[in-house]
């Protein structure tokens, strides 16, 4: 514990150094979806990652930029140098492309979840009943030629809860995070929900291009991402947008 204190007041100073003749903030870019970033909020929130980004840079003592792009964008900017670092999930085409600099959550569960007493133990249990998907989604998956399962084509995540909600849907498909989110936002809140699906469990990383970086701004993020973490802070970020609130659309 001594040995890493040490290390990270080294670092720290080094980086404070580095930054007065390093002028260029790090450059990142962040997907334009809710709750990943957040505009005109009810609760001036401006959105999870956008959190998470400045709080790690600020912990990094680093200046940064980050730019709330469509996703087709944020992979344009991080493949071409014009961004350096993202927070995204973690799958294999992205760990061979990008540097992985820190684990931000260990579980980023894609779910399933059911209305009110409708059981839902596997896929098997959707047969028969009608399932709202984002367009886009599942892409590639089973459950789109299952002809046995109605599938409902929505424009987002905040529709398909509006679906479950009213009754008109069975069971939504979508992270968890964007789930429980659309649902803090109704005053019927958590109550129309049944059983809940992982269809797909990833991790959340602090992720960069590769050698565009100075090495010592790397580590500046891992060590700041990590002492966030095991800290408990981005878990508390995670609960200002899952938590139910009065807000209502």
């Amino acid at each position: 514990m001594l040995k890493q204190m040490v290390f990270q007041s080294a670092l720290l100073g080094a980086l404070t150094l580095a930054g007065q003749s390093v002028a260029d903030p790090v450059r990142f870019s962040t997907i334009d979806y809710a709750p990943y970033a957040l505009t005109g909020d009810a609760l001036g929130r401006d959105g999870l990652i956008v959190d998470i980004v400045s709080a790690t840079a600020e912990q990094a003592r680093l200046e940064h930029i980050n730019s709330v792009l469509p996703i087709s964008r944020v992979i344009k900017n991080l493949a071409s140098g014009v961004a350096d670092c993202g927070v995204f999930l973690q799958t294999g085409p992205s760990k061979a492309a990008y540097e992985q600099v820190a684990k931000i959550y260990d579980r980023f569960d894609t779910v399933i979840v059911a209305r009110a007493g409708l059981t839902l133990t596997s896929v098997d249990d959707l047969k028969g009943s009608r399932l709202a998907i984002p367009r886009g989604s599942f892409e590639g998956s089973s459950i789109l030629e299952d002809p046995e399962i109605k599938i409902v084509l929505t424009n987002d995540v905040a529709q398909s809860v509006a679906l479950l909600v009213a009754g008109r849907v069975d069971a939504v498909s979508g992270t968890e995070l964007s789930i429980l989110y659309e649902l803090s936002l109704l005053e019927t809140g958590r109550d129309v929900l049944g059983e809940v699906f992982t269809y797909e469990r990833q991790e959340m990383w602090l992720q960069c291009a590769k050698d565009q970086l100075p090495e010592i701004e790397v580590e500046g993020l891992r060590q700041a991402a990590n002492a966030l973490r095991e800290g408990g802070a981005y878990a508390d970020i995670m609960r200002a947008y899952t938590e139910p609130n009065a807000v209502t659309q």
